[in-house]
């Protein structure tokens, strides 16, 4: 019988199913450690390059937010800012009183309108003036009005808002009879006797001004001085021999009615000054403003209103 061939020893041999399975998963493992280090610096460089990502828009979002806080910030404290406005000015809230709340409906346009004028241009002569007749005007017709506590307080405060604005205007910008209303803020505040007294002082230092003159004269009137009066309304006629501004004219008429009881000696001031007769408070301070040439200028130191 023949014998079978015998293997060579160390020849190659055929690798079993299994064996290709086992080389071939840690063929796989061996090439995953050889890429770990690679894949560990691409997934942190991603998660650096979020953080990245997150860290600028973090100051962004704060900017926004911060921006948003500001504006409410501002917008509070102008609205603190306005409501402290109100508690510190008592002619904000008006009286339950239907005639102080048509005065006040009356000159709210006039106060803005001039207010305004004063936020663009706060040494606007004809705005401090206007405005300080506005509530000498407004606040005498409210003390005509005033029977409460809180009315006449109401309305004196109004006469203190006018004598602050002519105060601010004298402080620019000299006038006899800017001074004069100023002075007859005293008398609607309820102190003659100190209007009396400053108007005196007035007159001596300017002793040919008719405008000081006539409220001195009509100061005198209301006091019951009538000599003092009639001594005085005739230097007006001196002072104005032609009538130039009315005063002699009014002099006369003062002369006249010295005399008279008050209302009607007021009256005949409005009827002449003003042309209609009205409230006795309304009395000369407008009329004299109205009839003027100049803001504040001239010999005889009239205003003009300047709308």
């Amino acid at each position: 019988m023949a014998k079978k061939p015998q293997k060579e020893l160390g020849g190659p041999r055929k690798m079993s199913l299994g064996m290709k399975i086992v080389v071939g998963v840690f063929a796989v493992i061996m090439a995953l450690s050889m890429t770990l280090p690679s894949l560990t610096q691409i997934f942190a460089g991603s998660a650096a390059s979020a953080a990245s990502s997150s860290s600028e828009q973090e100051p962004e979002q704060s900017s926004d937010n911060q921006s948003s806080s500001t504006k409410e910030g501002e917008n509070k404290a102008a609205d603190d800012a306005k409501a402290q406005e109100g508690k510190d000015d008592p002619t904000a809230n008006v009286p339950n009183n239907e005639t102080l709340k048509n005065l006040a409906d009356q000159n709210k346009d006039a106060v803005e309108k001039f207010n305004k004028r004063l936020e663009e241009d706060p040494k606007n002569l004809a705005a401090l003036l206007n405005l300080g007749q506005t509530y000498m005007n407004w606040g005498s017709s409210a003390t005509y009005s005033s029977t409460t506590d809180e009315e006449k307080a109401y309305s004196k405060a109004l006469i203190t808002k006018a004598a602050g604005f002519y105060d601010r205007y004298l402080e620019l910008h000299d006038s006899d009879a800017a001074r004069v209303q100023r002075i007859m803020c005293d008398s609607y505040a309820g102190d003659n006797d100190k209007a009396l007294k400053e108007l005196e002082e007035l007159s001596a230092q300017k002793p040919d001004s008719p405008v000081v003159l006539v409220y001195l004269g009509m100061m005198y009137a209301q006091q019951g001085q009538n000599e003092k009066a009639v001594e005085t309304y005739k230097k007006i006629a001196e002072v104005d021999p032609d009538n130039e501004y009315g005063f002699a004219e009014y002099a006369e008429q003062g002369i006249a009615s010295v005399n008279s009881s008050q209302s009607s000696f007021q009256d005949l001031t409005n009827e002449k000054l003003l042309g209609t007769k009205s409230e006795p408070t309304d009395g000369l301070p407008g009329a004299i403003a109205n009839q003027s040439n100049t803001s504040g200028q001239g010999n005889t130191g009239m205003i003009q209103t300047i709308q």
